[in-house]
């Protein structure tokens, strides 16, 4: 077992956030995923993950909003707040965590920077290793989520015990994925420019429309209307979205494209080739664009 090769605030994983997770979780198993076991937060939410190398995909949902409010910190709870996403008849991208091994010296310095935050949430979730083996993940979170931008905020969060969480065991997917790239966001780039900025510095860059932080393990880019439809032509936003910033896509790479393709022809799910990726729609995903290019 090995931990990733991450850097400091580095793309750990983003949450996508579903109704129905059961249902959700069998349309990633048909598009060749071999996600984690099932497993529940103690706030309510259930959860699995499409586990790489060095980030995954959080599938989550709500599973028991009577455990709303445990963990909570200053009122904040996480659970309550994936509910209130699902509430306003959206699903997909909810917030994106970035990668950290210090969340005390990673909290600190983020607030520094003039990020608003609502604390931090220490906690335990019980596993099930590939083996059988169960066990249990310790994990701290920072949560900063801005108010005027809800839905393209962050959190920060360290793995304790990262060896139970990037399981090879689980990394060993039939499409060949092995790695979030990018997370793309509609949004005017002037939007989102002052908070990516506060956290990497000069690493965030605005060329021909495209605001791109380059987080160490993978990028962030935010996009007006008319730039996404230069990038997904002819592909379905995500349904039920506000004029907020908002994520709508996640890129990643794929050591075998051929068969990414056989998997989606056989299980009858539509993709397109879009500039040299394969792109399926919303629809399909939970409600995000998933792109995947050829990892070289």
């Amino acid at each position: 077992m090995t931990a990733p090769n991450q850097k400091r605030f580095g793309i750990d994983h983003p949450l996508v956030t579903v109704k129905d997770h059961a249902s959700a979780l069998e349309g990633y198993m048909k598009m060749g995923f071999a996600p984690s076991p099932v497993s529940y937060h103690p706030w309510g939410t259930v959860t699995s993950l499409m586990m790489f190398p060095d980030n995954f995909i959080e599938l989550i949902g709500v599973d028991d909003p009577a455990k709303f409010g445990t963990n909570a910190v200053d009122g904040f709870c996480f659970g309550r707040q994936l509910d209130s996403f699902l509430s306003r008849d959206q699903e997909g991208i909810y917030l994106v965590a970035l990668h950290s091994k210090n969340a005390n010296a990673d909290d600190e310095f983020l607030r520094n920077q003039g990020l608003k935050g609502q604390g931090r949430i220490d906690f335990r979730r019980k596993m099930t290793l590939p083996d059988g083996t169960p066990d249990e993940a310790v994990v701290s979170l920072g949560l900063f989520v801005d108010p005027e931008l809800p839905d393209a905020s962050n959190f920060i969060c360290q793995q304790h015990r990262p060896e139970l969480i990037w399981v090879p065991g689980w990394q060993n997917h039939p499409n060949g994925v092995n790695g979030i790239t990018a997370v793309t966001y509609l949004a005017e780039p002037s939007e989102l420019s002052g908070r990516w900025r506060a956290i990497y510095g000069d690493r965030v860059t605005l060329d021909d429309g495209v605001l791109t932080a380059d987080t160490g393990c993978g990028i962030l880019r935010a996009m007006n209307a008319a730039t996404v439809e230069h990038y997904y032509p002819g592909i379905p936003l995500p349904s039920g979205k506000s004029n907020e910033p908002h994520g709508i896509a996640i890129s990643m790479s794929t050591k075998t494209p051929d068969v990414l393709k056989e998997i989606l022809t056989l299980q009858n799910i539509p993709f397109a080739t879009v500039n040299g990726s394969i792109v399926v729609a919303p629809e399909w995903t939970g409600n995000v664009i998933f792109e995947f290019h050829e990892y070289l």
